[in-house]
């Protein structure tokens, strides 16, 4: 027998500018500048701030929300980038050649489909934890619990693997895949290639990979009973997916990265400071102002300004938090980097984002959404923040050094070695041991790994 039952409870539930302050703080430079636009466009309390600009009448301004007390915290996986940009001289350009995708990003694109809240919340955290290279290595039990924690949802496995499956569909077609397989598998049932084919390198991809990822053709012939033409034919389809949906390999088109940060040393000591960029300024219209004062104004239109006066405030204070946030971390890693900064980028020493954390008295994964695809200008390198984390390896010396020296020697090693006769990952290790990195060899692979370089047989050249 159906009957109603009143239940009492508490449930945690992020308000649109809790968010709005989170995403803000995500987002690099130009991705702020452009949202400052939107903003600028959509709500007519808000107007560009002039370097002279008249003052603003007073009307009960609120006080800066604490950012760690306000939003609910997503989490961010860390992840390894060894990428080294050179630096400009002239500071009116930050630029480097390199991939971050700006404009209509995974998670704009995500937000745009119109999902329920609980929905949103779960393809949040998903697009937030990918991997660098696009890839989902956080289980589902670990996101289950953080989005059922955090936010007093119910969700399970299914719902997990539900938005999972959208947010594979994203642009680039292959985000969120757990392994090589399922993102090539995703791609080929979007490629738009006839379903013979398409039938085909799915069965080479998890049927036969090892034979396919070391080009064993003859093998790969007798197993899939297709001609050595067919074959080409399979792999020319294959050629056209991107193994790491998360890096743009297409290199007709020139991208750029602009720094958040630009780094100096002045008297003796490191100051920074955001860039032009990110430092951008709005503030509540003058005009609008009095016109909300004004005792002639009709209700109609005094409801009106009120509520857009409630967002423009939103907006300005998370604009002033993320600007107050980012200087907070970006001088407490210069702290503890000094050194790095000193010799223009040779000693990087190990660290933790939540040495930086406990530094500024700030949740870890605050800092997580701070540093995740932001850039600082130095005098020597344009550098991902990402790159000043990593963790500790000590030499047969008894010194610790960041284990990202250890690979840049390790990429170093392999970049001298003769291409007719590419080192293994044993004798890679053998010459590591002479130079006092005593580390094992399945060290070597992963760190090879890491920095995408594929192991000897597959780097083997033939001999002109």
């Amino acid at each position: 027998m159906l009957k109603n039952v009143q239940k009492l409870g508490l449930h945690q539930k992020l308000s649109p500018q809790a968010i709005q302050i989170q995403l803000l703080l995500t987002i690099p430079a130009l991705e702020l500048e452009e949202e400052i636009k939107n903003q600028l466009e959509t709500n007519p309390l808000l107007e560009e701030e002039q370097p002279e600009a008249d003052s603003v009448p007073e009307i009960n301004e609120e006080p800066l929300p604490d950012i760690e007390k306000l939003t609910g915290e997503y989490q961010f996986s860390n992840y390894d980038d060894n990428r080294q940009y050179n630096g400009k001289s002239d500071n009116s350009d930050y630029l480097a050649n390199t991939y971050t995708k700006f404009n209509d990003s995974p998670l704009d694109q995500f937000s745009r489909l119109g999902l329920n809240e609980t929905d949103e919340l779960i393809g949040v955290e998903i697009i937030g934890s990918l991997d660098d290279d696009g890839y989902l290595r956080v289980s589902f039990d670990d996101l289950i619990e953080d989005l059922n924690t955090k936010y007093e949802l119910h969700v399970s496995h299914d719902d997990i693997e539900k938005v999972l499956k959208i947010v594979n569909k994203l642009e680039p077609v292959g985000l969120g895949a757990r392994d090589v397989k399922e993102c090539l598998t995703i791609q080929l049932e979007e490629l738009d290639i006839n379903d013979e084919n398409r039938q085909l390198c799915i069965k080479m991809i998890n049927g036969h990979f090892d034979d396919f990822s070391h080009k064993h053709f003859e093998k790969l012939v007798k197993e899939l009973a297709v001609t050595k033409e067919k074959l080409n034919e399979l792999f020319d389809n294959i050629q056209k997916l991107s193994p790491h949906p998360g890096l743009n390999e297409e290199t007709s088109e020139t991208e750029y990265i602009y720094p958040d940060f630009v780094v100096i040393k002045l008297d003796g000591r490191w100051e920074v400071d955001l860039t032009k960029d990110s430092t951008a300024r709005v503030r509540l219209s003058p005009k609008y102002l009095e016109m909300y004062q004004a005792a002639n104004t009709p209700d109609e239109t005094k409801e009106f300004i009120k509520n857009k006066l409630e967002a423009a405030r939103w907006f300005i204070n998370a604009v002033k938090s993320r600007r107050e946030t980012m200087l907070k971390v970006m001088r407490a890693i210069i702290a503890k980097q000094t050194e790095f900064f000193d010799t223009n980028g040779e000693v990087l020493k190990p660290m933790f984002e939540k040495d930086i954390a406990d530094e500024i008295k700030m949740d870890v994964s605050t800092v997580s959404r701070v540093v995740r695809g932001k850039y600082v200008q130095t005098d020597f390198g344009i550098f991902e923040l990402k790159y000043f984390f990593s963790s500790a390896y000590r030499m047969e010396s008894g010194e610790d050094i960041s284990n990202k020296m250890v690979k840049e020697k390790i990429r170093e090693i392999i970049d001298g070695e003769e291409k007719s006769k590419p080192l293994s990952d044993d004798m890679v290790m053998e010459i590591m041991k002479k130079s006092g990195f005593n580390i094992a060899r399945r060290t070597v692979a992963k760190y090879r790994e890491s920095l995408h370089i594929p192991k000897a047989t597959l780097r083997r050249k033939i001999a002109l």
